[in-house]
């Protein structure tokens, strides 16, 4: 480390000093001297010797083996190194069949420069023993085995079969190949890194999407890795998460929008369907029932008429807020149509004891909650200040339900839909509104 600090190394096109300030920092003894060109490399190179050429990757990239040839001629038997952009690692990697050394990923960690040039010979010696030795060779090694895996066959399968999830479904398969020795993990951006257990070590990698940051990924690995050696093959994975993050937040998205009411933020009447045909399905073969409240607000129209449209959004916005208070977690409110709404009641845990198919429907009452949510919700809507009415706009909002139950009124989704809206329509409005109805006309708290 000390004949290293005191060794002179030539830094090619470090524009932005990145390099140049971690490596002061790495190794502050050390003579740098910096040039802002390639043809001002070689010509110092030609001019002076130095024990390392530092050289940026982006501006050989349009004749990059003329100028790897030059610089390794020049280098003679220091060490030739480019630097760049993750996007830039492929050209780099291929660089190293023209005389490259090694090469960094910017912004570059100061440890890891120190790791580089103090273990330099060290390596390159282990990996001339390597060679020496065939017996060596057939070892692989669990980086190895890491670095040889199909990461961007992994990622793909994972963005096709779980594209809600894909970057936790890629590192699962990747942990699956990589055994007890090693393990991947993927943190959003403001999760914590792992600890390591001991004997192991944490080796971390930024996901950035373009230029925003995205989370880390992280090997859990045996402390005795080579650092640099992860950190390369941990650039390598980086960019396909980066684009399996962004397809998964995407395909959320594109899912959320598909799914929800925009105005609400509640499920629209698509997905409304689905889950209760899908309920009805489970609820057949646990035997346990389903409970249906539809309603809307009364004479929603002279709202609209009398404030406007906005005024009549933020009366939508608020009654889906309101109905949300009051159900519980698993419950599923919808917004189907205009001011009509939909809230499906049912046991998440399912009966403790199986329905008695001797015992005859009809001596089984439906369920009480349901009613008690939409009292309470009634007297919400009643009392609840909705500025866009004016100053006379508590109490004056109205709302009226038909309640329909699997399997009592009805066995399938348009038969519990029919019952549910036959209650409302012809029993809770004629009545006079602000009022529920269910089976056999009873008013569970009307006017």
């Amino acid at each position: 480390m000390v004949r290293l600090a005191h060794e002179r190394m030539l830094l090619i096109g470090d524009s932005h000093r990145q390099l140049h300030s971690a490596l002061t920092q790495a190794l502050p003894a050390m003579e740098l001297t910096s040039v802002p060109t390639v043809f001002d490399g070689i010509a110092e190179a030609a001019a002076n010797s130095y024990s390392a050429i530092l050289a940026a990757a982006e501006p050989i990239e349009r004749r990059p083996e003329p100028a790897v040839r030059v610089l390794r001629q020049l280098a003679g038997k220091g060490r030739l190194v480019l630097f760049g952009h993750p996007t830039l690692e492929v050209l780099s990697r291929k660089m190293m069949q023209f005389g490259c050394d090694d090469y960094l990923i910017t912004p570059p960690d100061p440890a890891e420069l120190l790791e580089m040039f103090v273990a330099g010979a060290t390596k390159a010696s282990s990996a001339a023993a390597s060679v020496a030795d065939p017996a060596i060779e057939e070892t692989v090694s669990p980086l190895r085995q890491f670095a040889e895996l199909p990461f961007a066959e992994i990622i793909l399968d994972a963005l096709m079969q779980h594209p809600h999830d894909a970057p936790a479904a890629a590192v699962g398969v990747i942990n699956g190949r990589l055994g007890s020795t090693m393990e991947l993990r993927f943190a959003r951006r403001g999760e914590k890194a792992p600890e390591a257990a001991e004997g192991k070590a944490v080796f971390s990698q930024i996901v950035r999407a373009g230029a925003e940051e995205v989370g880390a990924i992280h090997l859990i690995a045996p402390a005795g890795e080579d650092p640099v050696a992860v950190r390369h093959v941990l650039a390598q994975v980086a960019p396909l998460m980066a684009k399996a993050a962004g397809l998964q937040d995407r395909h959320n998205r594109l899912q959320k929008l598909a799914i929800n009411d925009d105005l609400t933020g509640l499920y629209n009447a698509r997905y409304f369907r689905h889950f209760l045909s899908r309920l009805l399905e489970r609820a057949k073969a646990g035997r346990f029932p389903v409970t249906l409240l539809l309603f809307d607000i009364d004479d929603f129209k002279k709202y609209n008429d009398a404030y406007g449209h906005g005024a009549g959004d933020e009366i939508l916005r608020q009654t889906a807020q309101l109905m949300r208070r009051c159900c519980r977690e698993h419950d599923l409110v919808a917004r189907i149509g205009g001011d009509e709404f939909a809230v499906v009641f049912w046991d998440k845990e399912g009966p403790r004891q199986p329905l008695d198919p001797k015992k005859p429907v009809g001596a089984f009452r439906p369920p009480q909650t349901p009613l008690q949510v939409f009292e309470r919700f009634r007297q919400l809507a009643a009392s609840s200040d909705f500025s866009g009415l004016g100053a006379s706009g508590r109490g004056r909002l109205s709302v009226s339900g038909g309640l329909a139950v699997y399997p009592y009124d009805a066995q399938d989704v348009p038969g519990l839909i029919k019952a549910a809206d036959d209650y409302l329509m012809f029993k809770a409005k004629k009545a006079g509104k602000n009022s529920l109805y269910l089976v056999e006309g009873q008013d569970p708290g009307g006017k």
